[in-house]
């Protein structure tokens, strides 16, 4: 799945705005703990009302211009240097905090460290031998660009706001594994200048995988693409239980029982997707399913009339006896239906009208965690201030993100992830490079061979000398 100018992810979630330096609060915050949010200026719109949990401060003014570009890292970083980074920035004013903001995110070689409080390695090497001393494995983000730029990869950029600012998989992460990211290649950038000084860049192209690997570096498992947080740290926690089994093991017993991980992880899959053949939803529709909602009057009436095949109520239809190949990847009403079925993801009780009306109660959250609702938002009215959201739109915006996310989530276990498991099984590779470049391959079909990574078609007439190729 590829992104565009307009819409960036590896299946169907929304490009986010570029991002600006978060504050936070002063309050100690080891890295073993959940993270604090900032305490920032409210925005000139009013910002929408925080979920239940932890007090939530409004999103920020974002300063005028462009977002500070991270700074090169420095020479010698280190987790103490960020928790030493980290431990200022707490006590610090407003204006420390947004001096620190790019140095700490150079220590910790992540854009918006601040919120996620992770530390990552660039090099290998030291990720091993950190692995080793911690006795704990390590969680590669393979990507395209650099984890520390606004103009990553769309995938990085949705981990950063969606799943390594959430409070509980941030904790998570810190508390469980090594983490290090490494770069496929340099992310494809567009800018399109609407001629009167007002221009949009994006990146196109871009998907990205968490490898789950152990401490010399073979393969255990992969994550491809964006998951819904909660979904993220289940699949990891069953990548956890793996490594302590084969931690010791000689090389083939290692191998033996990581073959047999996916044997049973790719059989688990085929039965646990059975589970979506009947389940009701809305074509169309852009938001989660609430509670109750499929046992409402109108499910109710159209279960009653199926056998009328009526025309009253064509908009509820279910899951049919069809295999995950055979549901288009664009369906996201029936992709995050089947998510929320497969991963017991429900809105809290309410009547949303489909489509929401003006008046319509707010839409709760079901992925986003106080964190992140709070984060993407502020990410999204970063921009000009007539041209911000209203707190109406920043709710549909978070409840389209959210089935996004769902869906996302679906296309990537029961499709992309199952391709892995069973090329694992078929082939028992578990060497990294040789594996990521089959993922990128056939999976992502963004192969190292093709340098324009599908883009330049040369079976269709653009009207430009040469395709508007411009080489070095």
């Amino acid at each position: 799945m590829h992104d565009s100018s307009w819409l960036i992810s590896i299946g169907m979630v929304t490009m986010f705005a570029m991002f600006l330096s978060p504050t936070r609060a002063p309050a100690a915050a080891p890295r073993n703990a959940a993270p604090v949010l900032p305490p920032i200026a409210p925005l000139a719109a009013p910002p929408i009302a925080p979920p239940a949990g932890p007090p939530i401060a409004p999103p920020s003014t974002p300063p005028a211009g462009p977002p500070v570009a991270a700074p090169a890292p420095p020479v010698a970083r280190s987790p103490a240097q960020l928790d030493a980074l980290l431990a200022r920035y707490d006590r610090g004013t407003p204006d420390e905090r947004r001096t620190l903001g790019p140095e700490i995110d150079a220590a910790a070689a992540q854009r918006y460290a601040v919120f996620s409080r992770l530390y990552w390695y660039t090099d290998l090497d030291e990720a091993k031998q950190a692995a080793r001393r911690l006795h704990r494995p390590i969680l590669a983000l393979r990507m395209l660009g650099d984890l520390r730029a606004d103009l990553s990869c769309a995938n990085s950029r949705l981990f950063r706001a969606t799943l390594y600012a959430n409070a509980e998989v941030s904790a998570f992460l810190r508390g469980k594994f090594v983490l290090y990211w490494s770069s496929e290649r340099e992310v494809p950038k567009v800018t399109i200048d609407f001629g009167d000084g007002r221009k949009l860049v994006r990146t196109v192209t871009g998907n990205s995988a968490h490898y789950v690997l152990d401490a010399a570096g073979h393969v255990l498992d992969v994550l491809p693409g964006l998951y819904a947080p909660r979904v993220f740290q289940r699949e990891l926690a069953r990548s956890l239980a793996l490594a302590d089994r084969v931690r010791d093991l000689p090389d083939p017993e290692r191998v033996n029982a990581v073959v047999a991980y996916h044997a049973t992880a790719a059989a688990d899959t085929d039965r646990a997707w059975q589970k979506a053949q009947g389940v009701p939803y809305a074509p169309g529709r852009q938001l989660l399913i609430g509670a109750g909602e499929t046992e409402s009057d109108l499910a109710r009436a159209q279960r009653a009339t199926m056998s009328k095949r009526v025309m009253e109520i064509p908009d509820l239809k279910k899951i049919g006896m069809v295999g995950p190949g055979e549901l288009p990847e664009d369906d996201s009403a029936a992709w995050s239906a089947i998510g929320q079925q497969m991963w017991n993801i429900q809105r809290a009780p309410q009547r949303i009208p489909l489509p929401p009306q003006p008046g319509s109660p707010a839409i709760a959250p079901l992925v986003l965690d106080a964190a992140s609702r709070t984060l993407v938002s502020w990410l999204h009215n970063a921009g000009p201030a007539d041209q911000r959201a209203t707190p109406a739109q920043l709710e549909t915006m978070l409840g389209r993100l959210e089935q996004h996310i769902v869906a996302d989530t679906a296309i990537n276990q029961f499709r992309l992830r199952q391709a892995i498991h069973r090329q694992i099984v078929a082939t028992r590779q578990l060497d990294f490079a040789a594996l990521n470049a089959w993922i990128y391959g056939a999976v992502f079909a963004t192969p190292s061979s093709d340098p324009w990574l599908g883009l330049r078609a040369r079976t269709e007439f653009s009207g430009l000398p040469g395709d508007g190729v411009v080489v070095p």
